[in-house]
């Protein structure tokens, strides 16, 4: 799939209210210091939690946008389905969300083109498991997956 393809797709999956939805994650579960992002005008609730398949198939896993009140952080947080399936994580973090809002989507299994910043082509990546589309605004986007058992990031756009 071409960039441009996968960044307008991204879009799209984003302002469909059937894949990212409102919401509180268990905050009980969520690791200490780290509490689900409150719905803004900055940030509507739409896209703040989602749902999906994202270690294996059949277990519903809780992909929320979170923040943390003491470091000023704000990051990513998986909560397993199962408790087989491990503790909440934090995947991913970053800092100023103003500028461009976080939003997530659902991602389907497939074939994904990465950013290729050294000017070289690179490979598809095939992708296994339904995974996190996290979009900065128009700024980027990436695809956040699991696979040999962790969470890796893909750029599709910058």
């Amino acid at each position: 799939m071409k960039r441009a393809g996968l960044a307008a797709s991204l879009l799209l999956a984003l302002s469909s209210a059937g894949y990212a939805h409102g919401g509180t994650a268990p905050i009980q579960q969520l690791p200490q210091g780290w509490t689900p992002l409150p719905a803004s005008a900055a940030a509507p609730e739409a896209g703040l939690t989602l749902s999906g398949q994202f270690q294996h198939q059949g277990n519903a896993d809780t992909a929320v946008l979170v923040q943390n009140g003491q470091g000023g952080a704000y990051g990513l947080a998986v909560v397993p389905g199962t408790p087989a399936d491990g503790a909440a994580s934090i995947v991913k973090t970053f800092k100023d969300i103003h500028a461009n809002p976080p939003r997530l989507s659902l991602i389907h299994p497939g074939s994904y083109q990465p950013v290729c910043h050294s000017g070289e082509s690179c490979a598809p990546l095939s992708i296994a498991n339904e995974s996190i589309g996290l979009c900065f605004g128009e700024a980027s986007c990436e695809i956040i997956y699991f696979a040999d058992g962790a969470y890796h990031e893909m750029h599709v756009t910058d």
